[in-house]
């Protein structure tokens, strides 16, 4: 419960600023949404419990994992308690928040790649990384905070795992963008 509490708390401020992105060109060719289509329709409910459920959890479970291995898995049983346990739940929490970092460079174009449109073109998306960023580090080193969620420190190698975490997911939904992009071409041409 305190892990969701956390990953909605930090995922508002960076969705926030997609509202202040940029019309994507050509959109206006498009023809309009039927009003008899929900807003979670089937395309985004693919895009967003699948594509980027499945990466996420794909790399939370990852990240407590890497921690386990740091000290010693699978020689050793996984942490159950303890210091090394409290270091794998952090890491997966925090894991879950860098992953929400890719997602929402991701999202700022449906299908125009990112580092097109300028990667830190909308300053309100980058304010909203930096305080999910910094709730990161609050969560990790403010005494009160961690006793509170019970979370701990991570070692260097945490760190490196989870500055590494946004990159692939960019150029993962990239190369998506970028099939897309193409497809729909050799669609037209036809």
């Amino acid at each position: 419960m305190q892990i969701l509490f956390i990953d909605l708390g930090t995922d508002m401020l960076p969705a926030l600023g997609l509202g202040a992105e940029e019309t994507e060109k050509g959109v206006m060719n498009k023809p309009p949404r039927s009003q008899k289509e929900p807003l979670l329709n089937k395309t985004v409910m693919i895009k967003g419990f699948l594509w980027y459920g499945m990466l996420e959890s794909a790399v939370a479970m990852g990240a407590y994992f890497f921690i386990n291995f740091l000290y010693g898995w699978p020689n050793h049983a996984l942490a159950s308690s303890g210091l090394i346990y409290s270091q794998a739940t952090t890491l997966t929490l925090a894991s879950i928040v860098f992953c929400q970092i890719g997602m929402v460079l991701n999202c700022r174009t449906e299908r125009e790649s990112v580092f097109k449109v300028g990667l830190f073109k909308n300053k309100q998306v980058i304010q909203g990384i930096v305080v999910e960023f910094l709730l990161v580090i609050v969560l990790m080193y403010v005494p009160f905070v961690r006793h509170v969620f019970q979370t701990s420190p991570v070692p260097f190698e945490g760190w490196i795992f989870l500055f590494c975490v946004p990159l692939p997911i960019l150029l993962i939904e990239e190369a998506r963008k970028y099939y897309l992009r193409h497809y729909s071409k050799m669609e037209k041409r036809s």
